[in-house]
């Protein structure tokens, strides 16, 4: 247990790029499990349940939020910036997020967004020690 809360909620360390992939692709795994799970409660018609849905997908929400921001910040420091770069990045990813559910022209003006997502995802990172730690 403690391996799992330190991959997914520890802010120290780097992370490359195989590992934030595969650890996000999880997460979002969760996220879907989860949210299939609540749907009979919703569908069920009983007050009492529908109330415990929102609190189940209320804590999905805070705890994939939480380690997401994990892994972005880790992320961020195999590529040898501090984690107080993940607030412009995550408002980038919010940005697209809501834009790519918009008309056409606000997804063309979401693509800059995307690419800081791309970015992060394939740009690799420094090859030897850096101020944050080993590789």
């Amino acid at each position: 247990m403690a391996g799992l809360l330190d991959r997914y909620f520890s802010f120290r360390g780097r992370l490359p790029r195989l590992p934030f992939f595969v650890r996000d692709f999880y997460l979002g795994i969760v996220a879907i499990v989860v949210f299939v799970a609540t749907i009979p409660l919703f569908s069920n018609g009983s007050s009492v349940l529908w109330w415990l849905a929102v609190v189940i997908l209320a804590a999905m929400v805070v705890t994939i939020g939480v380690s997401t921001i994990s892994l972005i910040v880790r992320r961020l420091h195999d590529l040898g910036l501090s984690g107080y770069h993940a607030i412009w990045v995550v408002a980038a990813e919010l940005g697209w997020t809501v834009l790519s559910y918009g008309p056409d022209y606000a997804l063309f003006l979401g693509l800059p967004l995307l690419a800081i997502s791309l970015w992060l995802l394939f740009y690799p990172g420094n090859a030897e020690a850096n101020r944050l730690g080993p590789p």
